[in-house]
């Protein structure tokens, strides 16, 4: 969850299925589009509402799997730039790949939909509207919207963002978050044998310091709390954090071991592309193969409040920021 993926959030929270939302942004779509069938496809839906959505659960599918996806896009598009890069350090080595993974060209983003775009369909969708908001996207972006609706947002919305597995990112190149570029990193470094011991290379979630606090304090068992999912690695026996979709790294404390992020001891974390904000590091892979299981938001949520996707007590301690 990087931080503009937060709002979102609470926008899909509060821009609940309005049918007067619905029909503006379906009306808005049949004047872009300008077509007669368009307006007798609007005023036939109408007449056949449907709020009832297909359901469908991702529980328990890998999300850190080198794929075929993976596996071509890693050979013929990273491994070349890779290779042009001499620089044999290999903290250097894995910055340039979050590099190239961000790139707008070469990355996996090529296909990204803004977030809210994902919101607006699936309020449209409901009311069989969806199809006309499909439309105004070229034909790739329209596919990844209607499948990771599909797919992805059933149960809630948010999902969306923590839901797809890396293969799915990947083959997609539809990428538009901090986790969506941390589970695409690890699988690439490993499709590439980067890092080569599985326990040197560690996928990391984390929640904004100031909002566990409020959430621990009001005893708020419902509330979103921001974050950022985030990778480490370790090299001369030091570990070192990996902003994967910020192409920036950050030195841990001297005796650090991923090993320590148990209740109630918080370990704090900083990244420069945010400023004045403190990540609290919540659960870390055992290694590159554990997704740490952060795949829905209410897992997410339960991760930030106890360190395990399956219970929500508030294990850890209160941070206390330095003056």
């Amino acid at each position: 969850m990087d931080m503009k993926s937060h709002h979102p959030f609470r926008l899909a929270s509060a821009g609940e299925d309005t049918l007067h939302f619905a029909l503006y942004i379906a009306w808005r779509s049949c004047l872009v589009l300008k077509t007669r069938k368009a307006v007798r496809v609007l005023i036939l839906s109408v007449f056949g509402l449907s709020l009832a959505g297909p359901a469908f659960s991702q529980d328990g599918k890998p999300l850190l799997v080198a794929g075929p996806n993976t596996i071509e896009y890693s050979t013929k598009i990273v491994k070349p730039l890779l290779d042009s890069h001499h620089d044999g350090d290999e903290l250097s080595l894995l910055l340039k790949l979050s590099d190239i993974l961000t790139n707008p060209e070469k990355g996996i983003s090529i296909n990204k939909l803004d977030p809210m775009d994902f919101i607006i369909y699936d309020i449209l969708d409901k009311i069989k509207f969806g199809f006309l908001y499909a439309l105004k996207f070229p034909p790739e972006k329209e596919r990844v919207l209607r499948r990771w609706h599909e797919q992805f947002m059933q149960k809630n919305r948010a999902d969306v963002y923590f839901a797809p597995s890396a293969e799915e990112i990947i083959g997609s190149r539809a990428a538009f978050g901090c986790t969506h570029y941390a589970r695409a990193f690890i699988e690439v470094a490993k499709a590439l044998g980067l890092v080569r011991n599985p326990e040197d290379l560690r996928y990391v979630v984390s929640c904004k310091a100031d909002d566990y606090n409020k959430a621990m304090e009001e005893e708020d068992h419902k509330k979103t709390m921001n974050g950022h999912q985030f990778v480490m690695f370790k090299t001369d026996s030091k570990w070192i954090a990996i902003n994967a979709s910020k192409g920036e790294s950050a030195t841990m404390p001297e005796g650090f071991s991923p090993e320590a992020c148990v209740p109630p001891r918080n370990i704090p974390i900083a990244f420069k592309s945010y400023p004045g904000v403190v990540f609290l590091i919540r659960k870390i892979g055992r290694d590159f193969n554990d997704d740490c299981r952060d795949d829905s938001l209410s897992a997410l949520m339960n991760i930030s409040r106890s360190g395990d996707s399956q219970r929500s007590d508030f294990l850890w301690d209160r941070f206390v920021f330095k003056d």
